[in-house]
């Protein structure tokens, strides 16, 4: 482990892990300490006619240990293991500790999280303290505005209290040599790729969390619970239609097939101006798996570590696939795009 890395994991561990949960922690034991004064049902929502929505007064600690402090945990477990985990394909995790800017910016969200969740959790309970009917409670509107600033305030924060970490691009190769065929020779290359395991489990965690949340809102019958549904929903989609694609190499140029039919990302031979394999780390370079788009301005669907193919367009674009077998779909290409040429 590099200086460089080493510290940016412990900023990390301070900015992202120590101070949050010691703020839900601390919030958590005020909040269990005004429990007794306020009233059961007590107010969970607001709305602009004041309270619309009441839970049992212990449904404030859930929120705020359940999601508050869920979420900093998965956060957390997700940038300091991401880079351990095997990478998929036969590649194996990456050797040593790495870093990058998306651990850095979770966490940043860690921290803005926290402070969010505590500053609602302390100002919904406190001012249901010593009433005996919680639809007599103070709108705390405005509180919920204060507590975005703050989260904007924290998340900035903490993004620049944690250094930042020098990424080295992928292991580049040259730009590929054609295929050596004859005049009336075609070439097909075409593979079926699929997330990688630990994308699996990262995904499918976070698919887990926020279907179990609004499951838990609903049961309990409070409004906001379809705001999580349709979080989950969304999260849903994004990992159906990315956990497997169809790549295919030919003279036509490269076409990327998601298995449901979308996305579906067609580069013509015309429109390549150079193409080579590479290696890529999903997490640090496009900060997960899927259809993703890299800090450096490259697009692609990365599913696993180790090798893909990168096609530079005419334009300057550059799109990114993971794929085994890299440098034969790369030949496969030069060889489409010379004879566009």
């Amino acid at each position: 482990m590099n200086a460089d890395i080493r510290r940016a994991r412990r900023a990390f561990w301070w900015v992202g892990v120590i101070v949050p949960l010691a703020m839900i922690a601390l919030s958590a034991v005020v909040v269990l300490a005004w429990l007794p004064e306020i009233p059961d049902p007590s107010a969970i929502h607001w709305g602009t006619d004041g309270v619309n929505g009441y839970g049992p007064r212990w449904i404030h600690l859930i929120i705020l240990i359940g999601i508050g402090g869920g979420m900093v945990a998965l956060f957390a477990l997700i940038a300091l293991l991401a880079h351990k985990m095997p990478q998929g394909g036969g590649a194996p995790a990456p050797d040593g500790p790495q870093w990058s800017a998306t651990a850095r910016f979770l966490g940043a969200a860690n921290l803005a999280t926290a402070g969010l969740m505590s500053l609602i959790a302390l100002v919904s309970v406190g001012v249901q303290r010593g009433l005996t009917d919680a639809a007599d409670a103070a709108d705390i509107t405005p509180s919920v505005f204060l507590g975005f600033a703050v989260m904007i305030v924290l998340g900035v924060a903490g993004w620049f209290l944690q250094p930042p970490t020098p990424l080295g691009a992928g292991a580049s190769g040259t730009p590929a040599a054609p295929l050596p065929l004859a005049a009336n020779e075609r070439a097909v290359w075409i593979e079926t790729v699929t997330i990688a395991r630990s994308g699996q489990i990262v995904l499918g965690v976070g698919v887990f969390i926020s279907i179990a949340m609004a499951v838990l809102l609903l049961a309990q019958g409070i409004p906001a619970w379809w705001i999580t549904a349709a979080v989950a929903l969304l999260l849903v989609g994004a990992v159906v239609t990315t956990l497997s694609f169809r790549v295919r190499a030919s003279a036509a140029g490269l076409q990327v097939r998601s298995a449901v039919g979308w996305p579906n990302i067609e580069i013509p031979a015309g429109e390549m101006a150079s193409v080579r394999a590479i290696e890529v780390d999903p997490f640090a370079e496009f900060g997960g798996w899927g259809y993703r788009l890299s800090a450096d301005g490259r697009r692609g669907v990365v599913l696993r570590g180790g090798p893909a193919l990168e096609v530079t367009r005419t334009d300057g674009r550059r799109f990114v696939v993971t794929v085994d077998d890299a440098e034969t779909a790369a030949a496969v290409l030069a060889t489409a795009a010379r004879k566009e040429g």
